[in-house]
């Protein structure tokens, strides 16, 4: 994705080369976990930022279905080897940008889309007890 593309991400999987379009800005489960996020304990007293921070961290596990192999996917994760499927270790950003032409499904929701709210909430408990938050 070229700099400067606001609300747009490629989410992508811990355990496999599986990739996934966002454009937040156009998907509704992105501003309801927001807002879900904000009312939460856990965020009482956090900033602006942190919860920022705290909704990219975690959106793809509470809210979009898993990859092919069950894991879930995650904003701003860097690419995995195409030859290994490891994490690459020392990747950086090529500038100018070099384009690459690929088709990126969109991510889908169809498990959030099924809980009630409270389900959800508990869901979004949980992520954040997960991940330290």
């Amino acid at each position: 994705m070229p700099d400067g593309v606001h609300g747009q991400f490629v989410l992508r999987s811990d355990a496999s080369l599986d990739e996934a379009f966002l454009d937040a800005m156009h998907d509704p489960t992105f501003d309801e976990v927001e807002a879900m996020l904000s009312r939460s304990w856990r965020m009482v007293g956090k900033d602006d930022w942190f919860r920022a921070h705290v909704l990219q961290r975690t959106y793809g596990e509470i809210a979009c279905d898993p990859d092919s192999t069950g894991h879930p996917f995650r904003i701003g994760k860097l690419p995995n080897c195409p030859q290994c499927g490891r994490a690459v270790l020392n990747w950086r950003a090529i500038s100018p940008p070099q384009f690459v032409d690929c088709e990126i499904p969109s991510v889908t929701h169809r498990v959030w889309e099924r809980l009630s709210e409270l389900q959800k909430e508990f869901r979004i408990d949980d992520v954040l007890e997960r991940q330290g938050f």
